[in-house]
C-alpha cells in the first residue's frame, strides 16, 4: 500500500467517513500516525457496489459506471433497522453515482458527467417486527416526536452535503383496506410539511407521492412513464456535473447551447475567492430522494428511471 501510493499526489483528498466501513477498526491507527502520512498506511473500504462497462455509440466510445456506496451510521438487517435515529441517520442509506467517461473527445483526459441520487429508509420513528407466521408484519410508530427533530436532523444533513433542492419521491402505498404503509407514509408527509413551515422558499423540501402499487395495477396508466417523468422534472431541478457542457437545461426544460466563456469565467473568479477550490461550469446541485418500505425493488425499478 505505501508503495502504491508514492505515486499519487500528495496528501490525497479527503475521504467521506460515512462511506468508509472499517472506520472503527482504522481510527486508533489514524490517531497514532500523523495526519498527513497516515493515509500511507490507512486504507478506506467502502460498501458497496462498483460495476463499469465499455459501450460504443455510432464510433464514440463511451465508459458507464455505477457506484454505489453504503452508509456505516444506522447499519442493519432487513427488519432489525428501520426508519431514522436520534441523529438523524437513516437505515439503508446508499448514495449511487452513475458516471459516463467520454473517450472520443478531443481532450486527453476525456469528457466525464456523473449525476447523484440516494436511497434511504423513511425518516421516521417506526419499526416492523419480523415473525415467522407472520411475512409481511404490521408497521408500528414506536415513537412520539411531536417537532420531528430527528426528521429535520435528516434533512439538514442532506442540505449540507448536496444543497438545495432535495427532491423526495415517496413510492408507497396512498390507500389502502388496512392501512399499513399507510401509516407510516402520512407520518413522513406530516413531518415535511412541519419541516417546510420553518424554512425559507429557497430550501423547501419537494415532495412527490408515486403509489407505485397503484399504478402498476391500473390499466390506463404505466409505471414506466410516470417514472420517466418524474425523473426527467427531478434532473432538470438539480441539473448533473459535466466536465465540459456543450448544452444546458433552462428552466423551462428547453435546451440550449452552453455559453462556456461567461460560465468558466465565472467558475474561475469563484474558484480564486475559495482559495483555490476547483469549480466547473455545470455542477449538479441538489439530490434526488427515493423511497419505498424496503428501499429494495421499488426504489430499483424508480432509480433506474433517473
Amino acid at each position: 500500500n505505501f508503495l502504491a501510493m508514492t505515486g499519487r499526489p500528495f496528501p490525497p483528498p479527503p475521504f467521506k467517513d460515512m462511506y468508509a466501513w472499517n472506520f472503527f477498526l482504522t481510527r486508533e491507527l489514524e490517531e497514532c500516525t500523523h495526519s498527513i502520512t497516515n493515509f500511507h498506511w490507512v486504507l478506506p473500504v467502502v460498501h458497496g457496489a462498483f460495476i463499469q462497462r465499455k459501450l460504443h455509440d455510432y464510433g464514440r466510445s463511451l465508459n458507464l459506471i455505477l457506484l454505489a456506496r453504503r452508509s456505516r451510521h444506522f447499519a442493519g438487517t432487513r427488519y432489525l433497522k428501520r426508519g431514522v435515529s436520534d441523529r438523524g441517520k437513516v437505515a439503508n442509506d446508499v448514495e449511487h453515482e452513475q458516471i459516463i467517461h467520454d473517450e472520443s473527445t478531443m481532450s486527453p483526459e476525456g469528457v466525464f458527467s456523473s449525476y447523484l441520487q440516494i436511497r434511504g429508509s423513511i425518516p421516521t420513528f417506526w419499526t416492523q417486527e419480523s415473525s415467522v407466521t407472520m411475512p409481511k408484519p404490521p408497521i408500528v410508530l414506536n415513537r412520539v416526536d411531536p417537532t420531528y427533530q430527528a426528521t429535520q436532523a435528516h434533512f439538514e444533513d442532506l442540505l449540507k452535503r448536496y444543497g438545495s433542492p432535495i427532491i423526495v419521491v415517496d413510492l408507497v402505498k396512498q390507500s389502502e383496506k388496512r392501512e399499513r404503509e399507510v401509516i407510516v407514509g402520512n407520518e413522513f408527509r406530516n413531518a415535511i410539511d412541519y419541516i417546510n413551515c420553518h424554512i425559507d422558499d429557497h430550501h423547501k423540501i419537494l415532495y412527490c407521492a408515486l403509489d407505485y402499487s397503484h399504478i402498476s395495477k391500473h390499466r390506463n396508466l404505466n409505471v414506466s412513464s410516470s417514472l420517466n417523468d418524474v425523473a426527467t422534472w427531478s434532473v432538470n431541478q438539480t441539473g448533473f456535473f459535466c466536465s465540459s457542457p456543450q448544452w444546458k437545461i433552462m428552466e423551462g426544460g428547453s435546451i440550449e447551447p452552453f455559453d462556456e466563456g461567461s460560465y468558466c469565467d465565472a467558475a474561475e473568479r469563484l474558484s480564486k475567492r475559495l482559495g483555490g477550490i476547483l469549480f466547473f461550469p455545470m455542477e449538479q446541485m441538489g439530490i434526488l430522494r427515493t423511497n419505498c418500505i424496503d428501499c429494495l425493488d421499488r426504489t430499483n425499478v424508480a432509480q433506474f428511471s433517473a
